[in-house]
């Protein structure tokens, strides 16, 4: 691998990134719409899925910021590569680095998504088996 492509990496990881970003923002955002709707329709479970909707809404929170920092790493990564490249090409291994660091988060990131999936699961169930109750009646 040329130097070139080794400060270019980073670059390329970034729409994969974007597109995480953009998907975990979109389900933070219903995260905040279902909180609403149960200040608004409070019912017997309300509680729990309130419970349950506060540990999925920190998921995703600590998903978000991991998936910032890693943006930021890996454009800062890419920045001082070219620099470093330009000047000083056998430090490259900063940028090497800071790379790394950036993957530990969008994998910490990912870790996070995968926890509130299950999370999400027992939510989904913990309405069915009030729907079947609630039927039963």
């Amino acid at each position: 691998m040329t130097s070139t492509e080794f400060w270019l990496t980073p670059l390329i990881l970034l729409p994969g990134v974007a597109l995480l970003i953009g998907s975990t923002s979109a389900r933070f955002g219903q995260i905040h719409t279902e909180f609403h709707h149960l200040l608004d329709h409070p019912d017997a479970g309300a509680q729990i899925l309130s419970r349950n909707l506060q540990q999925r809404a920190r998921l995703f929170r600590d998903a978000l910021a991991s998936l910032y920092v890693s943006v930021g790493l890996f454009s800062l990564g890419s920045l001082l590569g070219g620099v470093v490249n330009l000047w000083r090409p056998q430090s490259l291994w900063f940028v090497g680095g800071l790379i790394i660091v950036g993957i530990g988060c969008v994998v910490f990131a990912s870790v996070q998504l995968v926890r509130e999936s299950l999370l999400s699961l027992n939510v989904i169930d913990e309405h069915l088996e009030r729907i079947e109750r609630d039927c039963k009646r």
